[in-house]
């Protein structure tokens, strides 16, 4: 059994949490932008563990909660319950195919955003459903789905994944 976070993973965490909250402002356009925090979340779930990705994307929910300027918890209801759909599909479908890969990306980052959007729509009296934060989400989900395969490229190079199956344990 592994550990939710290995010392890599948590460096990676709070690398990718610093580059989004950091730098992102300064190179994003306008409509959309890259999450990688849910690259993070689909890259667990997808090489390490479908049946405890909903406790990853807790703790990324939160401490996207501690980091980000909105109301606490909406990003950890968001993320929580997307994971829990996630890891449901996860197991469903064959996860090593690529176009699977994809397809779980697009609905997973498409499902966060929207809980998150519509979330802060609802609690926070400042913002509102509108046609930008539709188009926000729709080129948010294009711009992360098409950087997911470089991304879980440099994740498995960096954190040196092993798979969590022996050879023998297969076949018992």
């Amino acid at each position: 059994m592994h550990h939710l976070f290995s010392f890599r993973r948590l460096i990676l965490v709070f690398f990718l949490l610093a580059l989004e909250y950091a730098l992102s402002p300064l190179f994003s356009a306008p409509p959309g932008r890259v999450d990688l925090l849910y690259l993070l979340i689909l890259d667990y779930g997808l090489f390490l563990s479908w049946e405890r990705v909903p406790y990853f994307a807790l703790v990324i929910g939160l401490l996207r909660d501690f980091v980000g300027g909105g109301l606490f918890g909406i990003e950890t209801i968001a993320l929580s319950a997307s994971a829990v759909l996630l890891s449901f599909g996860i197991q469903k479908f064959e996860r090593e195919s690529p176009p699977v890969q994809l397809g779980l990306c697009l609905l997973f980052v498409a499902l966060s955003d929207t809980l998150s959007h519509g979330l802060a729509a609802h609690f926070e009296t400042a913002k509102s459903l509108s046609w930008t934060f539709i188009g926000n989400i729709f080129w948010t989900t294009i711009y992360t789905t098409a950087l997911a395969p470089s991304f879980f490229w440099f994740s498995s190079r960096l954190l040196r994944r092993t798979p969590t199956r022996k050879q023998y344990e297969l076949f018992s």
